[in-house]
């Protein structure tokens, strides 16, 4: 078709890159620039995977998912284990649900023919 794969793709890291500095940007203006911004960082890491990569709405469900299951992990469970439940559920969800979708709850499975 004449159209370059490759060129694609970098265009499209390259618009991800710059959406995603400006949000950074944006962001660090309303909380203030400190060394505690990772943290955020680090809770959408765990929503945007575990909504599937490939899919924005499944992204915002995961987040949902996520600080929901945060603030019951945090609620019920902080005081059996002595604390610091609440930080960990996310990634603890993440790897159950990537043992059972390995692609997202929302991610498209991809079927490579050879």
């Amino acid at each position: 078709m004449g159209i370059s794969v490759k060129k694609v793709v970098a265009v499209s890291w390259l618009i991800a890159t710059v959406v995603s500095s400006i949000a950074g940007i944006f962001l660090a203006n309303i909380n203030l620039l400190n060394l505690n911004l990772y943290f955020i960082g680090l809770k959408a890491l765990p929503a945007a995977v575990m909504g599937g990569l490939d899919s924005i709405a499944g992204a915002m469900i995961g987040g949902v998912i996520i600080g929901v299951l945060e603030n019951l992990a945090g609620g019920y469970l902080d005081h059996l284990f002595g604390g610091g439940v609440k930080e960990v559920a996310a990634f603890i969800i993440l790897l159950l649900i990537m043992m059972i979708r390995p692609y997202g709850l929302f991610g498209t499975k991809e079927i490579e023919r050879v």
